[in-house]
């Protein structure tokens, strides 16, 4: 029911189909089909042949990646740390903003631990910021 993407994912050698589908294989749950899997790399963005192996994958695209197998994996609860610190902040826009709204859409929640303001602002709900090892009160954004 809850799905963590850490910062830097794991990625599994094969192709782009193996690394998409291997979160479905690992829980057990029933695999989808192509198009599904060439569905969700549009939404983060990711233009790769299925077939692709991962070894020239960048950063960036390694997290595309290990995003869009989270989504496949469809937890009721998204728990991402630093999804898009190997994105440039155009990417990183369009990024956050499909994933904010794959959540919103299918009524999900997201948890995302993020160091830029401009993405927790525009699409937090609620932000709470640690300082100095100190957490600040919560702050409701009211983005609904």
């Amino acid at each position: 029911k809850v799905i963590m993407l850490a910062q830097n994912p794991a990625i599994f050698p094969g192709t782009i189909r193996d690394n998409l589908l291997i979160g479905l294989k690992f829980s057990e749950k029933p695999l989808v089909s192509d198009e599904k899997l060439k569905e969700v790399l549009e939404r983060v963005y990711l233009k790769k042949n299925l077939e692709e192996g991962i070894g020239n994958l960048s950063g960036g695209e390694k997290q595309r990646l290990a995003l869009g197998r989270v989504m496949l994996m469809d937890p009721e609860v998204f728990l991402l740390d630093e999804p898009s610190s190997a994105l440039d902040e155009a990417t990183e826009e369009l990024v956050i903003e499909r994933m904010v709204q794959h959540v919103k859409e299918n009524n999900k929640t997201l948890v995302m631990i993020t160091h830029t303001k401009k993405i927790a602002q525009k699409y937090g709900d609620y932000l709470i910021e640690i300082k100095k090892g100190r957490v600040s009160p919560t702050k409701e954004q009211g983005n609904e």
